[in-house]
């Protein structure tokens, strides 16, 4: 018999799909545990307790499902009940038979990208360096592939081609679709003359240089994980990493027509 996780916040627990599934599980006999989404990444006393993370809720649900999964090297589906369903599923769409019986054929094999090679953080959408100072700009060095490019602009975002429909298509980065493996990086507000992005394969490691004395945050997927105002220049290293999980994705390619007519509307 499988067991479930079910990450979702108070809100999503009351919504159609959540009420919908749990009443399947529930007649189906499947034994499931809800953990709340309300305040982070939920905790998991033990992995071995799980055959699978659900997620009920909208993309930000999911990125924390994911990043659950990922800690755990436990599969992970997502179905939306929120107002953004970039990389969730319709309840209607999943064939809970087949999953029930751990045929999970269906999962795409997802790598986050992490930094200085610590695997204990990662993130699935975008890492994001920004200046905390209003009136302040960041000045810093990018450096792939032998190639050094210094850049003043308000912040820095590096996207994986799964959060490319996130902060970095709202600073003007390109929708790259869900089966090319890349790292995308986009500028925001550059003050410097700079690519409007540039995307690199999945093999690529990016080095950034946070030059000296500047107040500066860095963000995975929306969460502040840092702050500094060093004396010294800081150096950053990011790759997508070499280990993966499993998500449930319905289609190789992103949900372009349902991401623009959102946007679109």
């Amino acid at each position: 018999m499988i067991n479930l996780a079910i990450v979702s916040s108070k809100k999503y627990l009351k919504s159609k799909q959540a009420v919908e599934l749990i009443a399947y599980l529930e007649d189906q006999k499947i034994q499931f545990e809800k953990l709340l989404a309300d305040s982070g990444i939920p905790h998991i006393e033990n992995e071995i307790m799980y055959d699978l993370i659900i997620s009920v809720g909208g993309d930000g649900t999911a990125l924390k499902a994911m990043s659950l999964g990922w800690k755990h090297s436990l599969p992970v589906l997502n179905l939306g009940s929120g107002r953004v369903g970039y990389l969730v599923n319709a309840l209607e769409d999943i064939d809970f038979e087949s999953i029930m019986n751990r045929n999970f054929k269906s999962f795409k094999n997802r790598s986050p990208i992490i930094q200085n090679n610590d695997e204990s953080m990662a993130a699935f959408n975008e890492i994001v360096l920004i200046k905390n100072a209003p009136t302040r700009m960041l000045d810093m060095q990018i450096e792939t592939y032998d190639q050094i490019v210094k850049l003043r602009a308000d912040g820095l975002i590096i996207s994986t081609s799964l959060g490319s429909t996130a902060y970095n298509y709202s600073a003007g980065g390109p929708i790259v679709q869900t089966s090319i493996n890349s790292l995308i990086i986009t500028p925001i507000s550059p003050f410097t003359k700079f690519p409007r992005s540039i995307v690199l394969d999945n093999k690529s490691e990016i080095k950034i240089t946070i030059f000296k004395k500047q107040d500066f945050s860095v963000q995975f997927d929306g969460t502040e994980v840092m702050e500094g105002n060093e004396l010294k220049d800081v150096v950053f290293d990011y790759k997508l990493s070499t280990n993966e999980i499993m998500v449930l994705e319905q289609s190789d390619n992103p949900k372009l027509d349902h991401f623009l007519n959102q946007i679109l509307r």
